[in-house]
């Protein structure tokens, strides 16, 4: 028996007619119009717009605008560009020039970045390329400013050199040494070159190049042996003495540079009395105004008064350090030597202010009878103080 389920028609057999098998309906389109056939699953994009795919991780940029923090940034960059190439002086100028295109275009990148809110990424780095080369061609021309201007300082510090030399050497000259009453009370120094400053009836004075701590130690002793023996001073770099006659010499000795060796010698003065004595320990205040009489009335004031000053406080400083050392080194004598201190600094201004080579005779006497008195004190001061 047949299931009548599994019962299928069949098209009759033969000939005649047969029968159309149903199928899907062809839909007409308008003429014009030709669409493409849709495929399922994928949503028709319409005619006109690109063709970029709308995904998380690659943002809509067609509603950006191109930044024109970046076009700014150019401008402003090939500007500094300029400048550089123009020239730039120091590092302090070149800096304060890149601030700006430095800035502009590091936001320029900042605000053209990937989820930015405007594009024109290129035109933010080309900002940045410009000014980098800016700041190498800026710091070229710093270094090679900075290199000609030390070539230059060079060059000028070497020619105040050869200048100074020069000098020297004119300084430096062979002299012959005078027969007068003052020269004759000397022996000659052991060098033959020098400059005479001074040659008059009441003072000699005269510099002398070449004189090494050998040659200084042995003319002190040739002068000690031509009598210049009376109220002595003798140190590395200073000798004062007189003779039996009244004649003062005074030498001071520099080993530096040309080792001068500077002789004074001054006539004996009938009208005056010595200011100065043996041991100069005893000198107050009151001494240093004796020298008055020894220096004449034709002493300027202003150079007498500094010296005076200078004087006061020496002895003012040796009595502190007689005091300090007998009495142990006490720390309230802290103060004192504070405001010695401030007296110091006052009377070494006004000594320095002093011309040596613009002093008249008298002037220079008193000058040297004033620091022989104070190195005097200073040796004793120090004499007491190792014991």
């Amino acid at each position: 028996m047949t299931n009548p389920s599994d019962f299928t028609p069949q098209p009759p057999q033969g000939s005649g007619p047969q029968p159309v098998q149903p199928t899907q309906p062809v839909p007409v389109q308008p003429a014009g119009n030709t669409v493409p056939p849709q495929t399922p699953g994928i949503i028709p994009i319409a005619s006109g717009t690109p063709n970029t795919p709308n995904t998380p991780d690659a943002p809509n940029v067609r509603n950006k605008k191109t930044s024109k923090l970046a076009v700014f940034a150019i401008i402003v960059a090939a500007v500094f560009l300029l400048i550089t190439f123009i020239g730039v002086n120091s590092w302090g100028l070149l800096a304060f020039f890149a601030l700006l295109p430095v800035l502009l275009s590091g936001f320029s990148v900042y605000t053209t970045r990937k989820d930015g809110k405007a594009q024109g990424r290129v035109l933010a780095w080309v900002a940045v390329g410009i000014t980098v080369v800016a700041l190498i061609v800026g710091g070229v021309d710093v270094v090679r400013n900075g290199l000609e201007a030390k070539a230059s300082h060079d060059a000028a510090e070497q020619a105040a050199k050869d200048a100074a030399k020069e000098a020297a050497k004119a300084k430096c000259d062979a002299y012959s040494w005078p027969t007068t009453d003052l020269a004759s009370q000397l022996p000659k120094p052991e060098s033959s070159k020098g400059k005479i400053e001074r040659d008059s009836s009441s003072t000699f004075y005269i510099k002398v190049c070449g004189t090494d701590a050998t040659a200084y130690d042995n003319y002190v002793k040739a002068l000690q042996e031509k009598g210049f023996t009376v109220d002595y001073f003798k140190s590395s770099s200073v000798f004062n003495a007189k003779n039996a006659a009244g004649y003062s010499v005074n030498i001071r000795y520099d080993s530096k540079g040309d080792s001068i060796m500077a002789i004074y010698v001054f006539a004996p003065d009938d009208s005056s009395t010595s200011g100065t004595s043996g041991n100069g320990a005893t000198q107050n205040n009151d001494d240093s105004g004796s020298g008055d009489a020894s220096t004449g009335s034709s002493s300027d004031d202003d150079f007498k008064a500094a010296m005076d000053s200078y004087e006061s406080l020496m002895n003012e400083y040796a009595d502190f350090m007689e005091k300090y050392n007998a009495g142990g080194h006490p720390a309230s004598m802290a103060a004192d030597y504070a405001k010695i201190m401030v007296k110091y600094n006052d009377a070494m201004k006004k000594l320095d202010a002093i011309d040596e080579n613009s002093l008249t005779t008298e002037e220079q006497q008193y000058y040297i009878e004033v620091q022989t008195r104070v190195n005097q004190r200073l040796v004793s001061v120090g004499a007491s103080t190792a014991q």
